[in-house]
């Protein structure tokens, strides 16, 4: 997995693997990082992927 952060929490994440990119946007106007924002942008992805994988019979 790749991804790219921009400031205020702009995220684009790759996941070669699932053939999956993934954009979020949010609060242009205030840092993510000492927040915490990131991490829970991290977080989503996480449960996105876990989605993913659930509705996948060749996961299971």
């Amino acid at each position: 997995m790749r991804y790219a952060w921009g400031y205020g929490g702009q995220m684009l994440y790759l996941v070669p693997s699932l053939d999956l990119s993934v954009v979020m946007t949010s609060d242009e106007t205030s840092p993510s990082a000492r927040s915490g924002h990131r991490d829970a942008l991290h977080g989503l992805l996480a449960e996105i992927i876990g989605a993913l994988r659930a509705d996948d019979p060749l996961a299971r």
